[in-house]
């Protein structure tokens, strides 16, 4: 019996090939991006949780309330580690973190690498192992360098690497070190870089810092006595922040800072390693995400699989009447409904089952082309993964069920002698379910498209505002370590002096956006002026910054050559920077810094960093860190060739280097390739969805169409004319739209609110978004609808009313 179900199965299908070429497209297309879009929302929901398998990691912070409101930090002092070890038994590993870039020695070229400082207890605290050496030895030494596997091979071939040394530069100096460890290569959705480890001991300034806890730079990680609770942790460092905190604490108070529930002002605390990838108060705005990220991934593939599936009903249904009589001579045959079921779900299993099979390829076989456009390093090997396997599976029998199990048993429910009759109708209740999943289906395309073009505008507004300096007409040439900024600076400035199309040129310690070396740093300065307690970000600049930026100078003057004193003891600050210390004019205040720094300038407030902070405090000083990065101004004509010269100066002093230079607008606008995946993914999705939305309702339209076949006969003998006919059969499909609309509009609102809160300059949600998403979606649906429609009522009367 079952070989005859079979044999009926796959002879229903094929007669029905157009039906069925439909409904395996829609099912494959939509089970290929829904398990692209779960792998993907998988690795962001898993991020960082490959540390945690052999003990819960930890990230310290600090909470500060001032008067102007609460400051988050996560980078901490370099003697916090020990005095937490020395005075907390508790804490049972430690490892600071800070991460810099290096150049290797290779072929008489160097390759820039990411290089990471770190304590000895790295490996225990993260839980990654050593192919080669020993994880509690390998970092014993201030000269051992340890290589993450694929940096070992492409710099020592198919060599041993272990005892050789290797030459690295980092921080304008060139140090050996002895290869005594060979790291695997841990997962892609991790924020924990391993590519080259070497003792924190080796950066530059650290015999400067070692003792000082007003200098925060690096990250610091802990990992606790399984009995100890994060409450009762975080409880007892109340004390230790009051004893190394105790002057900030009492200033904070001097300038009205209140305390906060826990009755502190500073505190110190922690936060779970994966937790904190989700938190952008602690894990910074633009580098942590909102978790409604990648669940608004599982959503819209759980949307793509039931508007796949709802195709897959509307179109069995409408099918099903074409087989009335075949149902109803079964049951006069005495066939039980759990016979005539399970025939109808057996050619949905089938279907499914080809449609899965078939959407896993397609996955496969597009993973390069989705990893590029949404810049991702998915694999089909994640599915490996147990939960993984689970959920995928119970995706596709909850789909198998509700796409095949409805049709089966709505057929199931005809009456046989009406069907051999050959009258047949939908139920009441059936056309309610029908049009509710119609309904269902436009609510998510219509939610999908608003929120794409919510996006759309943001990612608009971010790249058109104007951030207060010159980003088409500036150069960002990384220096590299082959060669110190100034005497790059230097060379640049007299191989070029006499170039018409080089207007001006400077340098500094950090890039404007992020270039193509993909570097990124932030260094903040804290200090007290007048009992007020300042912070300011601080950053280095050279001779010509204002000018060649074209910052809006608004008091003072530019770094200038014509005074001596501005190398060790000037300063140029911004608005804010000006505002927080207070005086009628800052010009001539004297900055009470380390180094005393007298402001020569004020320029008008300007992004340094991206939309998702609000201004900040910045201070420029030319004796601060080490010049990173020149930034050159060039004429607009004739850009390829002005690029050209300056690669060859480039080259000229530091061939062994790659020239990595860069506009700063394509520097600014990679700092948003979050949001332009989100609206990418956004786009494909609702378009896809629109797609898969059209043909259930074009099914929908001919199924009912063709029962209103002889009605549309006698209004046309009546004398009712085509457009009359076509705006009737039009109206009951486009009031569901409407439904959709007015259901999916305000949900689109608050979803994309939520996610514009994580910008501080946004773009309000502009009514006409709204307007036009719902003009979009009536004239697709009156296109799809209007078709089959036109169609009907073009049909000759006589044809239906011949057998009246």
């Amino acid at each position: 019996m079952i070989r005859n179900y079979l044999k009926i199965a796959f002879r229903n299908l094929w007669k029905n090939k157009t039906y069925l070429f439909i409904n395996l497209i829609g099912l494959s297309v939509a089970f290929g991006i829904s398990t692209l879009l779960l792998l993907t929302a998988f690795g962001l929901l898993t991020f960082d949780q490959f540390h945690e398998e052999q003990g819960a990691v930890y990230r310290v912070y600090q909470k500060v309330i001032e008067p102007q409101g609460e400051q988050y930090g996560n980078n901490m002092p370099l003697p916090m580690r020990a005095a937490l070890k020395a005075e907390y038994p508790e804490v049972k590993l430690a490892a600071r973190i800070l991460t810099g870039n290096a150049q290797l020695l290779k072929s008489d070229k160097l390759i820039n690498e990411v290089i990471i400082f770190t304590d000895p207890e790295y490996f225990q605290v993260f839980g990654y192992k050593l192919l080669k050496g020993d994880p509690n030895n390998a970092l014993k030494d201030l000269s051992n360098v340890v290589l993450r596997e694929d940096i070992a091979k492409n710099i020592f071939g198919d060599q041993d690497p272990m005892g050789k040394t290797l030459t690295i530069n980092h921080g304008n100096k060139e140090q050996s070190f002895l290869v005594t460890g060979i790291l695997e290569k841990g997962p892609e959705n991790t924020s924990i870089d391993n590519e080259i480890l070497v003792r924190i001991e080796n950066v530059s300034d650290y015999g400067l810092n070692k003792d000082r806890w007003d200098n925060v730079q690096h990250a610091l990680y802990l990992k606790l006595d399984e009995k100890t609770s994060l409450a009762a942790f975080e409880n007892s460092l109340k004390p230790f922040t009051a004893k190394y905190y105790k002057g900030n604490i009492e200033q904070l108070k001097k300038e009205g800072a209140k305390p906060d529930a826990r009755g502190e002002i500073i505190s110190t605390r922690i936060m779970g390693l994966a937790d904190s990838h989700f938190d952008t108060k602690v894990g910074g705005r633009g580098q942590a995400i909102n978790k409604i990220y990648p669940y608004t991934l599982l959503i819209v593939g759980i949307v793509i699989l039931l508007i796949a599936a709802i195709n897959f009903i509307n179109l069995s249904i409408a099918k099903s009447f074409t087989r009335a009589k075949e149902v109803g001579m079964r049951k006069a045959l005495g066939a039980f409904k759990s016979q005539i079921v399970g025939q109808f779900w057996g050619e949905a299993f089938l279907i499914c089952v080809a449609a899965f099979g078939a959407g896993i390829v397609l996955a496969y076989l597009f993973i390069p082309q989705y990893n590029a456009i949404f810049r991702t390093t998915l694999s089909l090997e994640m599915l490996k993964t147990p939960a993984l396997i689970g959920i995928v599976l119970l995706c596709f029998v909850l789909i198998t069920l509700i796409a095949g199990g409805y049709p089966a048993w709505a057929v199931t429910r005809f009456n046989t002698v009406e069907v051999l009759k050959g009258k047949i109708k939908v139920s009441g209740s059936s056309g309610g379910i029908r049009n509710m999943l119609i309904i269902f289906q436009f609510t998510m395309s219509v939610l999908l498209i608003a929120c794409t073009m919510i996006v759309w505008t943001q990612i608009k507004y971010l790249r058109s505002k104007p951030l207060g300096f010159n980003t088409t007409q500036v150069y960002s040439i990384p220096i590299g370590h082959e060669i110190s900024g100034k005497r790059l600076l230097q060379h640049f400035r007299t191989r070029l002096a006499n170039q018409p199309r080089i207007l001006s040129m400077t340098g500094s310690d950090v890039n404007l956006g992020r270039g193509q070396d993909g570097s990124f740093s932030k260094s903040v300065l804290s200090f007290e002026q007048n009992g007020k307690s300042i912070k300011t970000n601080m950053r280095t600049a050279d001779y010509e910054y204002v000018k060649t930026l074209d910052l809006k100078l608004i008091d003072g003057r530019d770094f200038s050559e014509t005074f001596a004193t501005d190398t060790a003891g000037a300063a140029v600050i911004n608005e804010t920077m000006a505002k927080q210390l207070g005086v009628k004019n800052p010009i001539g205040v004297t900055l009470n810094t380390e180094e005393k720094h007298k402001v020569i300038g004020v320029v008008r407030d300007f992004h340094f960093e991206s939309l998702h902070r609000e201004i900040e405090a910045v201070s420029f000083f030319m004796n601060g860190f080490p010049i990173n990065y020149i930034f050159v101004k060039i004429a607009p004509d004739h850009v390829d060739e002005t690029i050209g010269l300056l690669r060859k100066t480039y080259n000229e002093v530091a061939p062994k280097s790659e020239f990595l230079g860069s506009f700063l607008d394509e520097n600014t606008n990679k700092q948003y390739q979050k949001e332009e995946r989100i609206s990418q993914i956004f786009f494909s999705a609702a378009t896809l969805a629109i797609i898969l939305s059209c043909l259930g309702l074009f099914a929908i339209a001919i199924m009912v169409i063709s029962q209103r076949t002889k009605e549309i006969g006698v209004r046309k003998v009546l004398g009712a004319s085509v457009m009359s006919i076509m705006t009737l059969l039009s109206f009951d499909f486009l009031k569901m739209v409407g439904v959709a609309i007015l259901i999916a509009s305000p949900a689109a609102w608050w979803l994309m609110s939520q996610w514009l809160s994580d910008f501080a300059y946004r773009t309000p949600i502009q009514w006409w978004v709204f307007a036009l998403t719902a003009l979009i979606a009536i004239a697709i649906a009156f296109l799809t609808v209007s078709f089959q429609a036109i169609r009907a009522a073009l049909t000759n009367p006589t044809t239906s009313l011949r057998s009246e």
